[in-house]
Parts: structure tokens; sequence; C-alpha cells
């Protein structure tokens, strides 16, 4: 499972996180610190991907769509919110058997930094890859929060990650 998870998610993430680093320092520079203000950003494509599905021991390929939303907010003592939603909906083939599959995917992050520097995020993951057929389906959640103090200090870290094949 963690070459599904190093493909699909890193991909995505880092899209994700740099478009939310962009947007903060377009904010950061136009607005100031002291201004309260609020802004909702939506992007969509698609990607190709592969991955090793352990569950039919054959490699996957496909193309996945997504739709992401980032909703962000910057107080008025200068701390910023990220609310980021993002769907997927991939088409994939097994390289050697043929069996198609259909894979929705939903993902969820909350990223919030204070004013004096506190930062906590949360991110879920629910992935979802259905076979057509009686082959079994790869279910796979994930949840990862972490919460730093303003000195750096790790208050909380969680990591949480199940994976299953299911027919």
């Amino acid at each position: 499972m963690n070459t599904i998870r190093a493909r699909i998610s890193s991909k995505k993430r880092m899209t994700t996180r740099l478009f939310g680093l962009a947007i903060a320092l377009v904010l950061i520079c136009t607005l100031g610190v002291g201004t309260a203000s609020a802004a909702t950003f939506k992007s969509s494509g698609s990607f190709p991907f592969s991955f090793y599905n352990y569950c039919t021991g054959e490699v996957v390929t496909g193309v996945v769509s997504f739709k992401t939303t980032v909703h962000e907010t910057i107080d008025a003592s200068g701390g910023y919110h990220f609310d980021i939603h993002e769907q997927y909906l991939g088409k994939a083939v097994g390289e050697t058997s043929g069996i198609q599959y259909v894979g929705p995917q939903t993902d969820h992050e909350s990223f919030h930094v204070s004013s004096n520097g506190a930062l906590e995020d949360t991110f879920t993951l629910n992935f979802r890859f259905n076979s057509v057929g009686s082959t079994d389906n790869i279910l796979v959640h994930l949840l990862f929060h972490i919460t730093i103090t303003p000195n750096g200090n790790f208050t909380s870290e969680i990591q949480n990650i199940t994976d299953t094949c299911r027919g």
C-alpha cells in the first residue's frame, strides 16, 4: 500500500500545499497582518497514475480527475486558517488481468497557524478502488494530526493508516 500512498497522495498533497502557500504569500503581501479576510479558490484537472495493487499482485494504471476547494482565512490577529477539500475519481485497469477499477477518494485538511506561531494540522484521506466484478476492492483510510506550540514543541501527533483488501 505504500506505493499507492506515495504515488497518489504525495502528488496531490504537494500540489495542494504549494497552491495554499502561494495563496497565503499573495494575501500576506497584499493585506498585511491585522486585516481580517477570507477567500475561496477552486481548481480541477486530471493526471495519470499507477500503483502496485497488492490485493491482486499486479500494476494498475489509469487517470484520475480531481476537484479542489481551498478556503483561506486570515483573522484580525494575524492567524492563518486553511480548509482544503479534495474529491478524486479514478478509472484504471490492471495491466496483467485487465480488471477494471473505479476509485473515488475524498481528502480534507484543516491547517491553522495562530498569530503567536502555534500550528495545528489535521488531514484525512479516504480511498476506495472498487473492482468491476468479484475481485477484492482496495480500501485505505489515513488520519494525520499534528500540533506544534509556538516554541516548536510537538504536543500531539497522530498517524493512523489502515488498508484492506475486501471483496
